[in-house]
């Protein structure tokens, strides 16, 4: 078993800062502290984005530890988790002591056309080709679930205000601020019928995480957090060959996995990837913590809120936290972190003994479960 024992994020949003200098202030505070054996990089688009490749020999030189070995992580929107994995792989082999992940994207210096575009380039050239992107399919999710659950179509943009009240409390979010339910309605429509506050902003930001093995966690911190199971899986890439597309496969039997692990049934609260609103129900069903087909019940009541029976996305998710992709997952387990030391603030769940993260590459094309717990 693993251990997190120290963390460092910056706020997320349009940020003036490079990639390089994003890294560098998580970075820094980290390597000045602690003796590094191996840096993992979590990122997706240094090169379509920043026109940067070598990120990860170029960080530790920023960083000012050039002889320690490292390796960039790309799993698009997954590759926060893909990052732990290997963390605890390095870790459970005895490669390394000390691993510090860092998640960084650097986004805002294009369109959003541009970024989606370049998204986009997970999918199948044919999809692609038909008009796919990952936003219209959010879409066709969401009128699907409607029509096969009786779902209303307030149920999702209740995931935005839930997330948005969240975000307002994370003094690291994008977007810092409460919105209506009426405000959600009645914003643009992106992709019919999820609208602009259905969807995670186009975010830049870091974060960094020092990980090491359970035995010596408590020679770095009196309050370690332990990550006690571990799942991933893969789906195909093409949804057009999918049986169902309300069925997210690698999700499910990721959370299988890292359930069976962890020797876990239920946590207390899960970081989900909400690139869009419908994406978090329908995670919350696959992973067992909301009833399939009734998960939108519970954003009708206090279920899902920060003092709720099954607290989701208290960070804000992706929705308000901000979606800096490569930076994503380390920051849900960031979140895992503070929940777990009581360090959350005002987003604090009461009694958190257990969290969960879900870091999800493309939609659905892969996906790496965490389980965390304040013991061993």
């Amino acid at each position: 078993m693993v251990a997190i024992v120290d963390g460092s994020i910056t706020k997320f949003g349009k940020r003036k800062e490079s990639l390089l200098q994003l890294i560098s202030e998580v970075g820094i505070p980290l390597v000045k502290k602690y003796e590094i054996d191996f840096v993992i990089v979590s990122n997706t688009y240094s090169g379509e984005l920043n026109s940067i490749s070598g990120l990860n020999n170029l960080a530790t030189t920023y960083l000012g530890i050039d002889k320690v070995p490292s390796i960039r992580v790309d799993n698009t929107s997954g590759s926060g988790g893909s990052a732990l994995l290997v963390a605890k792989s390095l870790l459970d082999s005895k490669m390394a002591n000390t691993v510090l992940v860092i998640g960084a994207e650097k986004m805002s210096e294009k369109s959003t056309k541009q970024v989606t575009s370049v998204i986009a380039s997970l999918l199948p050239r044919e999809e692609r080709m038909a008009g796919l992107t990952l936003p219209s399919l959010a879409g066709l999710l969401s009128k699907e679930y409607m029509k096969r659950y009786d779902a209303p179509r307030e149920a999702f943009a209740r995931v935005a205000v839930k997330n948005h009240h969240n975000g307002s409390l994370n003094p690291y979010a994008h977007v810092q601020k409460e919105v209506s339910l009426e405000e959600v309605l009645k914003s643009p429509v992106i992709a019919d019928p999820l609208t602009l506050y259905e969807f995670t902003p186009i975010s830049d930001g870091a974060c960094a995480l020092l990980m090491v093995r359970s035995e010596d966690s408590y020679s770095f911190t009196k309050k370690p957090v332990f990550i006690k199971g571990i799942g991933t899986a893969s789906d195909t890439s093409s949804i057009s060959e999918r049986e169902n597309i309300l069925s997210l496969n690698s999700v499910r039997n990721a959370g299988v996995i890292a359930k069976k692990t962890a020797k876990v049934e239920k946590v207390d609260f899960a970081e989900l990837h909400d690139m869009s609103t419908v994406l978090e129900i329908v995670q919350a069903e696959e992973l067992g913590l909301l009833k399939k087909g009734e998960g939108w019940k519970a954003y009708f009541d206090t279920v899902t809120e920060i003092n709720g029976e099954m607290p989701i996305n208290t960070s804000g998710g992706l929705n308000s936290k901000g979606h800096p992709i490569g930076a994503s997952g380390v920051a849900q387990a960031y979140e895992a972190f503070l929940q777990l030391r009581r360090e959350a603030g005002q987003r604090q769940v009461k009694d958190a003994r257990t969290g969960l993260s879900l870091s999800m590459a493309g939609f659905g094309n892969s996906a790496t479960v965490l389980i965390y717990g304040e013991e061993p």
